[in-house]
């Protein structure tokens, strides 16, 4: 699932006339490493906006813009569904439509098991 941040950057390497191929290498990262973080697979570390900025001059709002979608980007959590069977889809999104009603009991409760799988 592609980012707000990820399209955010596609814009930008597309505005600027650019590969990724070449902003990947003009930043010093690997374009495997760039794809992932436009496509929301890795996430954007704070070091790649400093080098997106130096690199290309960015004016002021854009880094701005680029830094408030990063941080949005960085308190999202994402599960890819086609990779799960359908009671763990189903699960998972009767999670996400209720997490924000769940009491800290509930909370505490679901914690505690998820805690006795990992041991």
């Amino acid at each position: 699932m592609v980012t707000e941040f990820g399209k955010e950057l596609r814009k930008l390497r597309l505005d600027l006339g650019i590969t990724l191929f070449e902003m990947a290498k003009e930043i010093g990262v690997s374009s495997s490493f760039l794809s992932s973080v436009e496509t929301g697979k890795k996430p954007v570390p704070h070091e790649l906006l400093d080098d997106l900025a130096r690199c290309y001059n960015l004016a002021q709002q854009t880094k701005t813009r680029l830094t408030e979608l990063a941080d949005k980007t960085r308190k999202e959590v994402r599960i890819k569904l086609a990779e799960i069977d359908a009671s763990g889809t189903e699960l998972a999104t009767a999670f996400a439509r209720n997490f924000s009603t769940l009491t800290d009991d509930q909370k505490q409760q679901i914690q505690a098991i998820l805690n006795r799988k990992e041991s």
